[in-house]
């Protein structure tokens, strides 16, 4: 090993078992690898913070070496009071320049098209849509065993830019059949709105900040188990809430008099700044005669602003020869609404804060996802010419969140109202997400 490849994996290990507080990850002598060899038994990253989100592009997962990449994930939400499409789309280019060193280069497209019900979540509707787009770029170092990425991303549209620079390192402690992965990416965005687009006559001209930082450990044991710890935390600064929300805050009228029907009507709130963090422990057992392995997995997370969620799943991966893996996986979700979140603020707000972002509300929710993932190999010759394999991954998901599951007397979901001064909830019409991803890598 040269003197490149000895500083790669050592920087590498150093800060994954840094970040992790692990003395056992010194590297002990080569041998081969043997539950976490086989891709079956490998998980995905976790995303331990944002338990209900829906499959995102792997903006900081390195690509391998030599090889082209595109994906799309895309998702809609057809509720009435919704009709939302959200689309994000990447392409690829990883090439090694030399031993251990190599580039990433791409271009991403995001997508973004909802009805958002600005008067405390139910009055409205206003139109929401963006698309931002641009370039990103990578450094990969890489030894085999060890690795390192450095990248940044740069993403412009009508409502402002958005630079996100981001590092990650894996290292592999292939005596103890073990993976260790840290990472850290800031997130810097804009927010330029003019008054037309918006309920209130005062344009947004804001900025946000996160810093997303996490760390992970994967585990092999014999005879066949597997398990995988995350753990992430989200900062978050800067404007925090949505431009396109007011909300009624019925103890404050417009006049003195104590009678009137009308509430003041104010923007929405939120703090300035938020702490997320999250868990989530997942176990993977090998089922020798049908090719297959089981999993389960349970989460849970908490932040600053007192949202806490809990998450279990289930899942089955069923091997079909050495070109086909199949999935099918489901869970369930709880979370509590924020300290400062209320469905109807009848009383006025609890401080100095008020909301009518349902993501902040009291909600249950279940999803079910399937998917399968086609290798090709060409053997001697080349598939159309190019490339030696193709690996191709297609997945479908169906999320159902219920704001009203506490009953429609509850104060914490998230309803809708037939008219401002009616009192009579309804059940929210949004809620079921309906997604999907397509992937394909190419190797030359």
């Amino acid at each position: 090993m040269g003197t490149a490849q000895k500083a790669i994996s050592t920087a590498a290990t150093l800060l994954c078992c840094a970040a992790l507080g692990l003395s056992a990850c010194a590297q002990g002598p080569i041998v081969a690898r043997e539950i976490l060899a086989d891709p079956t038994m490998r998980f995905a990253a976790g995303r331990p913070v944002e338990i209900s989100a829906m499959g995102a592009v792997q903006r900081d997962e390195p690509n391998p070496a030599n090889t082209v990449s595109a994906r799309v994930v895309a998702d809609t939400d057809p509720g009435n009071q919704v009709q939302g499409t959200w689309l994000e789309s990447s392409l690829r280019v990883s090439a090694e320049i030399i031993e251990g060193v190599g580039l990433e280069a791409g271009y991403g497209i995001t997508y973004r098209n909802q009805q958002v019900q600005k008067l405390d979540g139910f009055t409205g509707p206003i139109a929401d849509s963006e698309q931002r787009h641009g370039p990103e770029a990578a450094l990969v170092l890489n030894d085999g065993t060890s690795l390192l990425r450095a990248g940044y991303r740069y993403q412009s549209g009508w409502q402002g830019v958005l630079n996100e620079p981001s590092i990650r390192a894996r290292t592999s402690v292939i005596s103890r059949d073990t993976i260790v992965e840290v990472g850290y990416r800031r997130t810097m965005a804009q927010l330029k709105v003019p008054a037309e687009r918006l309920p209130a006559s005062i344009p947004s001209n804001d900025d946000f900040t996160s810093d997303r930082m996490f760390a992970a450990i994967e585990q092999g044991f014999l005879p066949g188990w597997s398990l995988r710890l995350d753990l992430a935390m989200i900062l978050e600064n800067g404007f925090l809430q949505s431009p396109y929300h007011l909300v009624s805050l019925w103890s404050e009228r417009v006049d003195s008099d104590s009678t009137s029907s009308i509430p003041r009507v104010e923007a929405e709130r939120h703090p300035s700044a938020r702490v997320r963090w999250g868990t989530t422990f997942r176990v993977r057992r090998r089922i020798e005669a049908m090719n297959s392995a089981l999993e389960f997995g349970l989460g849970h997370g908490a932040g600053s602003w007192r949202v806490e969620h809990s998450s279990g799943q289930l899942g089955y991966l069923q091997r079909l020869g050495d070109q086909f893996t199949l999935g099918l996986r489901g869970g369930l979700s709880h979370q509590t609404r924020a300290s400062f979140y209320r469905d109807d603020y009848n009383d006025g707000p609890p401080g100095a804060y008020w909301s009518a972002d349902r993501a902040l509300s009291s909600q249950m929710a279940w999803w079910v996802e399937s998917s399968a993932i086609w290798s090709i190999f060409a053997g001697d010759s080349r598939i159309i010419a190019i490339f030696k394999y193709l690996t191709m991954e297609a997945g479908l998901r169906l999320l159902r969140r219920d704001f009203m599951w506490e009953g429609a007397d509850s104060n914490n979901g998230f309803t809708s109202y037939s008219s401002l001064v009616g009192d009579q909830r309804s059940r929210f019409e949004g809620g079921s997400q309906l997604g999907g991803w397509f992937g394909i890598v190419g190797g030359f």
